[in-house]
C-alpha cells in the first residue's frame, strides 16, 4: 500500500545525547571497544582505511549536467541576491542489502517544487538501460524547472538522486514545499526542513526511503559541512561497524569514516569511530548515541553525536539515520556533518 505523508519539522530533542536511547531491540553486545574513543588513534592510516567498500563509494554517484541549470528562468533565479541553494538527496531501494530479494520494485516517480527550480547534480547506482532521467521540457520544448522526473527499479539494490533546490525570496508569505511522488510513497516537506533534513521512511521489505538537505556550500569555500554515505552493518565476530564516505554539501568525497557501535559497559548506546582526508590524514574522531525506532521490517535508527579533534576537543557535530544489517555485506546509513562554532544549535 502505498504512503502519504506530510512532513512536519519537529525539534530534536536534546535528551536524546543525554538521556541516552529508549526502546531497542538490539542484544547487549559490549564485545566491541567503546570506552572512550574505542581503539581508534590519530595515527595515519591507509586510504579510504584499506577498505575497498569505501573506495568504490568514490564511483557510485555519476555527475549530470542538467540542461535546465543553463535556462533563462535558472539563470533569472540565481541571479537573486536572496535566492536560497539546498543541496538535496534522495536514495531509495533495498537499504537493508537483503541479498535473497527477487522481485523488482518501481520507484518511478517525480519530485516538484511550488516555486524555484530543481537541479540534477548526480545521479546514484543508476544502472544504464534501465534507470534514467525523463526529459525536463515539455512537448513544446519549454523547460520545466520546478518538475523533474525519472525511472527507477530496485532488485535488492539502491537508486538515488542528487539535486540542487534553488528557492528565489518572496513579498508573500507562501510556503514553499518539495513533494516527492512514487509508486512507493508520497511525501511533502516544507522550506524550513530542508536547512538539515535528515529522515528516512521505511516501506516494508527492507525497503525505504533516505532523504537528506542542508544548505549548499560554494564550491570554493573550505568545507564546514556535509553529507555522510556507507555502511552499518555487523562484522564476522558479529560487532557493530560502520564504514562510509565523507563528503561535501555537494557530494564531493573528501575523506572516510569508520568505527563500530553497540552497547558499552553502562548500558548506552554508543557509536564511536574516526574521520581520514583522502590521503589517510587523521582528521577528527567521533562519538555519539545511536537507537531504534519501529519495530520489525519497518525498523530504522537513528545516530547523533560530535566530531573531536586529536585533543579530544568538540569541534563540530553528526546526525544521520540507518538501516542496519546483520550480515557484513548490507545495512545502509546516511547523514550529516557540520564544523564550527555555528554547529552546536538545537537543531542539532
Amino acid at each position: 500500500m502505498k504512503r502519504t505523508i506530510l512532513f512536519l519539522v519537529v525539534p530534536v530533542l536534546v535528551g536524546f545525547l543525554l538521556a541516552g536511547c529508549s526502546s531497542t531491540t538490539e542484544p547487549q553486545d559490549t564485545t566491541a571497544n567503546l570506552e572512550d574513543f574505542g581503539s581508534y588513534t590519530t595515527a595515519k592510516e591507509e586510504p579510504s582505511f584499506g577498505d575497498p567498500y569505501i573506495e568504490a563509494l568514490m564511483d557510485v554517484e555519476s555527475s549530470v549536467d542538467d540542461p535546465v541549470a543553463l535556462s533563462p528562468v535558472v539563470d533569472s533565479i540565481e541571479n537573486q541576491e536572496r535566492t536560497a541553494a539546498y543541496c538535496f538527496r534522495m536514495v531509495w531501494g533495498n537499504l537493508e542489502g537483503d541479498s535473497g530479494v527477487t522481485e523488482p520494485t518501481n520507484w518511478s516517480g517525480t519530485l516538484t517544487i511550488s516555486r524555484g527550480a530543481i537541479i540534477v547534480t548526480k545521479t546514484i547506482r543508476f544502472e544504464p538501460g534501465q534507470d534514467y532521467l525523463l526529459p525536463r521540457h515539455n512537448d513544446s520544448g519549454i523547460y520545466l524547472p520546478e518538475k523533474l522526473r525519472w525511472v527507477s527499479k530496485t532488485v535488492g539494490g539502491i537508486d538515488g538522486i542528487a539535486t540542487r533546490l534553488l528557492i528565489p525570496p518572496s513579498i508573500t508569505d507562501d510556503i514553499v514545499t518539495v513533494t516527492y511522488e512514487s509508486a512507493q510513497l508520497t511525501i511533502t516537506f516544507d522550506i524550513s526542513a530542508l536547512e538539515d533534513l535528515d529522515t528516512l521512511i521505511s516501506i516494508g521489505s527492507g525497503n525505504a526511503i533516505s532523504f537528506e538537505a542542508t544548505r549548499c556550500e560554494p564550491s570554493t569555500n573550505v568545507a564546514r559541512r556535509g553529507h555522510l554515505i556507507g555502511r552499518w552493518s555487523r562484522n564476522l565476530h558479529g560487532e557493530g561497524v560502520f564504514s562510509g564516505a565523507w563528503m561535501t554539501s555537494t557530494g564531493r568525497v573528501i575523506g572516510s569514516v569508520r568505527g563500530n557501535w553497540g552497547v558499552d559497559s553502562t548500558g548506552a548506546h554508543i557509536f564511536v569511530g574516526k574521520y581520514i582526508d583522502r590521503d589517510g590524514n587523521f582528521r577528527g574522531f567521533v562519538k555519539g548515541l545511536w537507537r531504534i525506532r519501529g519495530t520489525g521490517v519497518m525498523a530504522w535508527g537513528q545516530f547523533r553525536g560530535r566530531i573531536f579533534n586529536a585533543d579530544r576537543e568538540p569541534i563540530g557535530v553528526l546526525k544521520g539515520h540507518f538501516k542496519k544489517s546483520d550480515t557484513r555485506r548490507g545495512g545502509y546509513f546516511a547523514g550529516q556533518w557540520c564544523v564550527g562554532e555555528n554547529c552546536f544549535s538545537p537543531r542539532w
